[in-house]
């Protein structure tokens, strides 16, 4: 006998019919994820150049990269004054600027983890 032509009892056609209900409810919900995803990824896309030009330009103006510069180059005298020349290399970091670049960079990881855990899922759903 043909598959399409399979007689089932109304209990396993129920359950089946339910089953059927249920991955595809599964499916649409993935389906949105994608979708949200993908502007959130798009977006961070878009955002790292903008948030890298504005840490580069802080690290600049900061002045931290004249501190940093004189680990490196004068490094006895950095030595004699460690307990000066830390503390002026740690307020000079600009923090705010790395919290943001490092958070445009993690929601570009954390996005595309996601996209691509449930494209996975699709392709493997069917």
């Amino acid at each position: 006998m043909h598959p399409l032509f399979v007689l089932y009892s109304m209990e396993e056609l129920f359950l089946r019919i339910m089953n059927r209900i249920h991955k595809e409810q599964r499916l649409l919900v993935i389906k949105r994820r994608i979708a949200v995803f993908s502007v959130i990824l798009v977006g961070c896309v878009i955002a790292i150049l903008p948030a890298f030009n504005m840490l580069k330009t802080a690290f600049t103006e900061s002045g931290f990269m004249q501190f940093l510069s004189l680990l490196f180059s004068d490094f006895e005298v950095m030595v004699a004054y460690w307990q000066q020349f830390l503390p002026s290399l740690l307020e000079s970091f600009p923090v705010l600027n790395l919290m943001a670049f490092l958070t445009v960079i993690l929601g570009f990881l954390e996005s595309a983890k996601y996209l691509t855990k449930d494209i996975k899922f699709i392709y493997g759903y069917r």
